[in-house]
């Protein structure tokens, strides 16, 4: 279940979501390729902008806007959520993650892989300002974990997309 998200307003949307239990199920190129697949997807399908974004090893950041009705913005989460982990627990599967029977979780009588954290994070951008403060928090996210010494250099944000106007693997809509 997620949280109360004001949408309605057409605001941009910071929004934040971990793997189950915070483990580092996004660590490898391969899993951090299949989200940005279910992220240009998703986006495309759902006629949503995105605006920046970054998969770390254990979380996602996203910057999502609308073009004024932004009331779809929980469906578009829970879709990339939804595709995203379908997809990464047969990958999990595939290369014999060790924890992976610690991720299911019985539903209704079937077992189920949890890959996201049920809830989601999310903070309404209502300004320019927050907006390049958001996008500068996550594309510095991965210097800050110690990953790599420049954002630019980390392959898998849309810092790449911002600083040499390169291709990021999904649609980016410069906003700021």
């Amino acid at each position: 279940m997620t949280r109360k998200v004001s949408t309605g307003e057409g605001h941009f949307h910071y929004t934040t979501f971990s793997c189950h239990g915070r483990r580092n199920l996004l660590n490898d190129n391969e899993a951090k390729q299949i989200v940005i697949h279910v992220l240009s997807k998703v986006v495309r399908e759902r006629g949503a902008m995105l605006v920046g974004f970054v998969v770390m090893p254990n979380h996602i950041h996203l910057v999502l806007g609308y073009g004024g009705d932004d009331s779809d913005h929980d469906r578009v989460v829970q879709e990339i959520k939804r595709q995203s982990s379908i997809l990464l627990s047969g990958y999990l599967r595939k290369i014999e993650y060790p924890f992976l029977s610690e991720l299911r979780v019985s539903k209704d009588g079937r077992d189920v892989t949890r890959i996201c954290q049920r809830r989601y994070h999310d903070f309404n951008l209502r300004s320019d300002r927050k907006l390049i403060e958001k996008l500068e928090y996550i594309h510095q996210n991965p210097v800050r974990e110690k990953i790599v010494g420049r954002a630019v250099d980390y392959r898998w944000s849309s810092c790449q997309y911002y600083e040499k106007g390169r291709s990021v693997g999904v649609t980016i809509t410069k906003c700021a």
